[in-house]
């Protein structure tokens, strides 16, 4: 009778431990399946990011040649469509070709660190209405068909950093947002039609000068950065816009000068000016700015502490939007001079 039951018990065990199996192998097969078979796509490697959704994700580091990326993609797949491509760190690969991708869709792609030069004209084509974000940084990047760029229908982060586009890009998008074009040996640029840019980023672009116009037609932009450039002027009508708490970049240039209505509509933003030529801070430009709320920030500049400011030493209120380490040539804080003494001589 004991050893009936121990045969029992030993059977319901292994059912159960069989049972347990089969699960977890289920589990398995279902958390894989949105994938292609792994050896199908060797060296990629395919992840499931979001098992809510089934999202799928193709790691494309490892490939060595375009003949073997594009071998790859043109297998028959579970599903077609992906959420994102990753290729990292890649020094094989120098151009991406249409058709190397093909007929899969992506909404989310990133290339980063490698010796990719081209991206031949229709490369993404199959992802005209699904590519989302596309991010292509620190790699010799010198041609993208920007003019491709108004076929992508959900397009909202275009970011570029740190490649090596020349000359002046024409752009033009009804979806983007984000434009960042950080540390490209850029001469210019045209936004032509971007009515929803929020931001733009062009930082380290060798830029010395920017067309009157250039941002006075983007009615949702409300960031821009200009760092890090040879700005030496700017004139009347470069920068107008039209949101309110906005930000603008201009540190680390070579400002000598810049003119009355410059630098229009920062309503209760921030200027940052820091570490350029300025000798004055001028009324006519930034009296304007700050009876909006905007704060300055203009340490690193060359001042002249004459007369020219004591609109700006008299006011306890401008004093407030002034950071406090902005100082004269002398080496004094401007925030240290005294309001009286210009009350009474100026």
């Amino acid at each position: 009778m004991v050893h009936r039951i121990f045969v029992l018990l030993a059977a319901l065990s292994c059912c159960f431990c069989c049972g347990t199996l089969a699960i977890e192998n289920k589990d398995q097969h279902l958390r894989e399946l949105p994938c292609p078979p792994a050896e199908d796509i060797q060296p990629c490697v395919c992840t499931v990011i979001d098992s809510s959704t089934y999202d799928i994700g193709m790691d494309c580091s490892s490939v060595t040649t375009n003949d073997q990326l594009a071998s790859i993609f043109s297998k028959d797949f579970p599903y077609n469509d992906f959420f994102s491509l990753v290729i990292d760190n890649n020094y094989d690969l120098t151009t991406i070709r249409p058709g190397d991708l093909g007929q899969k869709t992506f909404q989310e792609i990133y290339i980063s660190y490698g010796s990719l030069i081209t991206l031949e004209y229709r490369v993404f084509s199959s992802s005209y209405d699904t590519l989302t974000y596309l991010d292509i940084r620190y790699t010799n990047l010198d041609y993208f068909p920007f003019h491709e760029l108004s076929l992508f229908t959900q397009l909202k982060y275009l970011h570029f950093e740190n490649n090596q586009f020349h000359g002046s890009p024409s752009l033009s998008s009804s979806t983007l947002r984000l434009l960042h074009l950080n540390g490209n040996p850029i001469e210019g640029f045209e936004l032509n039609v971007l009515p929803l840019l929020e931001e733009i980023w062009l930082q380290s672009t060798e830029l010395t000068y920017l067309d009157p116009g250039t941002f006075t037609e983007l009615l949702n932009l409300d960031y821009i950065h200009l760092a890090y450039n040879g700005l030496q002027v700017l004139e009347a009508g470069t920068i107008n816009l039209q949101t309110s708490h906005n930000t603008v970049h201009l540190y680390n240039n070579d400002l000598t000068s810049i003119a009355e209505g410059a630098l229009v509509g920062l309503k209760g933003g921030t200027l940052d000016v820091q570490n350029n030529q300025l000798t004055e801070v001028a009324e006519a430009v930034f009296r304007p700015l700050m009876d909006d709320g905007v704060d300055v920030y203009a340490s690193g500049n060359p001042l002249d502490c004459g007369c020219e400011i004591a609109w700006l030493v008299t006011s306890d209120t401008y004093m407030s939007q002034l950071d406090s380490d902005a100082s004269c040539t002398s080496g004094q804080l401007v925030s240290e001079l005294d309001p009286d003494m210009f009350a009474v001589i100026c």
